[in-house]
């Protein structure tokens, strides 16, 4: 029996597939740069990827049922956070006034206030025991950050390297997605 329950039309087939590869690429396009691993190589990787996850969304949607305009606004946004990552580091490697280079780091932060923005109305649009899931996933990577971040300074204090400050944001990204699965699992 052929059951189209769950089966998104084409059209948001294809707008699904086009963000996850936008998405893809964009952050293929980082990795290249950011690693000096050939361009062509991981922006085609990414590409590949990210048509892969489109698929994925639209053929068995997350647990957390974003609506579907909402997830592509989220890679939209991320794909423009990745592309203004991308350019700041060209940019930032030249030789640049004090106040270029201040200019040239508002536009990665326009890109990272865009993609929490969207997180965030993305949220607001889940059900209660969603919202409920993704606050308590957040206040635990709240809690966990401060742990890091906290025990981490004093190790400096006792010599230890210090770290780049954009670590902290993978530390709460990581953070998040723990305390996610343990929501989830705990509400299942």
């Amino acid at each position: 029996m052929n059951t189209t329950e769950g089966r998104v039309p084409d059209a948001e087939l294809r707008k699904n597939i086009f963000a996850g590869g936008l998405m893809g690429a964009a952050y293929g396009l980082l990795i290249g740069v950011g690693t000096d691993r050939s361009l062509m190589l991981t922006v085609i990787t990414g590409i590949l990827f990210g048509i892969a996850i489109g698929f994925r969304f639209s053929v068995r949607p997350p647990k957390m049922r974003y609506p579907m305009y909402m997830a592509r606004r989220i890679a939209y946004t991320a794909s423009f956070f990745l592309l203004s990552s991308t350019i700041y580091s060209y940019l930032i490697d030249l030789d640049l006034s004090r106040l270029q280079i201040v200019l040239t780091t508002l536009l990665p932060t326009v890109g990272w206030a865009a993609l929490v923005i969207s997180i965030g109305m993305a949220i607001a649009n889940l059900d209660e025991l969603q919202r409920r899931i993704q606050t308590e996933a957040i206040a635990i990577a709240f809690g966990g950050t401060a742990i890091f971040v906290g025990s981490y300074a004093l190790l400096q204090f006792a010599g230890f390297a210090q770290i780049n400050v954009g670590v902290v944001v993978l530390i709460m990204s990581l953070m998040w997605l723990v305390g996610k699965l343990w929501t989830m699992w705990r509400y299942r």
